[in-house]
């Protein structure tokens, strides 16, 4: 176990986010970053959530943006000017991001609102007219996109803007953690079977080799994981690929002799992490297969112009998603798992809750360290899957909301729990969000709510659709019912799920925003539609579900979902009147195969418990 994370008393810990300082005031920070900015001649800086990589979570490094800004939310772009300064983020984070801004004289932007000006917009129209950013942290995609909006505008770019040495003085080391093997029995497909189909691949495109900078993508492909992001069992490193060679571009001191054995044996070569940039500098008339949404600018301007660019989305990308047959059993493993622990967390749960000593509520952040100690008892776990969600009452209604011992609400017999939390097991990776009421008589219009939600859960779950259908043509499903009750949620209804690897992925989604990406046989997304009443609750119900085969009709082939997840709804939360005779039929069913499943690895205690909350409604 030790090999897959930090083994202290039992407990599995990956680097934790907290050592970035926040000691200086945020006003400090913005006077010291306007420094730099003069002595290089420029009067604004764009800071992204983003590492070289193009991480949706990344090492603590890289987390500029929050040391800057005191916002710790996942997404977000700050804008710091000569005289003003804004973060722009979305719904999911509009609270939390009202609050830790406060004081800090940074303007929130929310973006998805229609008078919010994107934030070359905004440089723009404050009369700034020359802008640093740090090629290394923007995708080539980003980067060429503001260059020719500010060409447009007469604006200068300055792409190698890097500020952090006199900036941030207390910046994090480089992630030291270990990339290890990820066996075959768990992978279920050899390195060489991977990088065969990738370079049948690269020679349909027409390329000689390509270049690989995100995390998740080399880790599928040459079967590793690693220990340098919180949650995401990757390693920092690039990889390059082309008719005769595979190179990792890796720190000699994150490969144990045995992994060196398993990578030589495999026939990748191994040399340093920086050395990615001159080797592509080195390229000679090469035709390079580049995607420009996961390769970072500076990356992309080493590449000579002697050789031809053939731009396309990676091919990794479709590859990993599409889930092979042990992956797939490794998902079902893991869901019986994560079921089970979450069978005893609920018992226990909803014991502590009806305890009459007040004084021994559990706190929202407590309980997401019950859940992970639940887990945590599991074979093959290995952490949680990213930070624990979990809400009570109108803490709920913020979407992405991380509790502290500091805010912490207490847990009480009156109000309404949202829990959205997923475990990292080597047989997969979950995700599961469950609301429950606490109420013996639960009030009418949470009711409805709920209930309309679990419809549009109910909806796309059963869905049959065509082959080359993509997730925003079935997004509607899952929001048809609240719609009618002039509800609505902003963030994607769906997200793909990686293997033991990243709980986002894609290249699928499904959510109103267009994505060209179809839903293929295989490939796994998250079903978690969500109700959001300021100041009141927050409903969100997900779960895992997988594209397979339906039917084939003179119309051609047809797919459908099955549900992966294995823990039931809140029967308490339910209003029957609003459910037709097949949704009744479809959580009835749902929860028969929960129990089944789940059953046999439960004491007689657990069995009853779990008979009474997936009893037929």
């Amino acid at each position: 176990m030790a090999a897959y994370g930090y083994l202290i008393q039992n407990k599995v810990f990956l680097p934790s986010i907290n050592s970035i300082s926040m000691n200086i005031p945020i006003i400090k920070k913005l006077e010291l970053l306007r420094e730099q900015l003069q002595k290089k001649g420029l009067e604004a800086c764009i800071i992204p959530t983003a590492d070289p990589h193009q991480s949706e979570d990344t090492a603590d490094c890289w987390k500029f943006r929050e040391y800057l800004s005191g916002f710790t939310g996942s997404a977000g772009t700050l804008v710091v000017g000569a005289t003003g300064a804004g973060l722009w983020t979305d719904s999911r984070f509009f609270l939390q991001a009202e609050e830790e801004l406060r004081g800090s004289n940074i303007r929130l932007f929310k973006l998805g609102i229609a008078e919010t000006p994107c934030p070359e917009q905004w440089i723009v129209e404050e009369g700034y007219c020359s802008v640093g950013i740090d090629g290394a942290v923007f995708s080539t995609k980003e980067a060429q996109s503001l260059s020719e909006f500010f060409e447009k505008t007469g604006t200068i770019l300055e792409t190698g803007f890097e500020p952090y040495e006199a900036v941030w003085t207390s910046r994090p080391h480089f992630p030291e953690g270990k990339i290890y093997p990820f066996p075959e029995k768990f992978s279920g497909e050899s390195i060489r079977s991977k990088t065969e189909r990738l370079r049948s691949e690269m020679l349909k495109a027409g390329a000689d080799g390509m270049p690989l900078g995100a995390l998740d993508e080399i880790a599928w492909l040459f079967n590793i994981r690693g220990e340098d992001v919180e949650y995401n069992p990757v390693g920092i490193c690039y990889a390059f690929i082309d008719k005769e060679n595979l190179i990792l571009f890796a720190d000699a001191s994150k490969l144990k002799s045995e992994t060196e054995s398993y990578l030589q044996k495999n026939n990748i070569k191994i040399t340093d992490y920086d050395n990615i940039s001159s080797y592509l500098r080195h390229l000679e008339n090469a035709k390079i297969l580049i995607d420009k949404s996961k390769i970072n600018y500076k990356l992309y301007q080493s590449i000579p112009a002697n050789c031809t660019i053939i731009e396309m989305e990676s091919p990794v990308a479709l590859m990993k998603g599409i889930k092979n047959p042990v992956e797939i059993a490794g998902f079902r493993k893991a869901m019986i798992k994560d079921g089970i622990a979450l069978t005893r967390f609920w018992m226990w749960m909803e014991n502590a809750v009806n305890q009459s000593n007040k004084e021994n509520l559990q706190d929202e952040w407590a309980i997401g360290e019950k859940i992970a100690e639940f887990r945590r008892e599991q074979e093959n776990y290995v952490c949680e899957s990213f930070c624990p969600i979990v809400g009570f009452n109108e803490h709920g209604a913020i979407v992405h909301y991380e509790a502290t011992p500091e805010t912490a609400y207490k847990v009480s017999s009156e109000g309404f729990l949202l829990i959205d939390t997923g475990g990292q097991y080597l047989d997969g990776t979950t995700d599961i969000t469950r609301t429950w009421s606490f109420y013996q008589n639960t009030p009418k219009d949470y009711k409805e709510d709920y209930t309309c939600l679990l419809k549009g859960v109910i909806a796309l779950s059963r869905v049959s659709f065509p082959t080359e259908t993509r997730g925003a043509q079935l997004d509607v499903l899952a929001r048809q019912f609240i719609w009618e009750r002039g509800l609505n949620f902003w963030h994607g209804t769906g997200h793909g799920v990686g293997h033991f690897l990243n709980v986002h992925e894609g290249p699928q989604s499904i959510r109103m925003n267009e994505n060209p990406a179809t839903l293929k046989v295989g490939m796994i997304t998250s079903n978690e539609p969500g109700v959001y009443r300021t100041g009141k609750y927050g409903i969100r119900l997900e779960n895992l579900i997988m594209v397979c085969e339906k039917e084939t009709t003179d119309f051609g082939q047809y797919l459908t979902f099955e549900t992966l997840t294995l823990f039931p709804f809140d029967l308490n939360s339910i209003e029957k009147k609003l459910l037709s005779p097949d949704e009744t039929k479809w959580i009835n069913d749902y929860h028969q195969t929960i129990y089944e499943k789940l059953a046999p690895w439960l004491n007689e205690t657990e069995c009853n418990w779990l008979k009474q909350k997936t009893g037929k409604i």
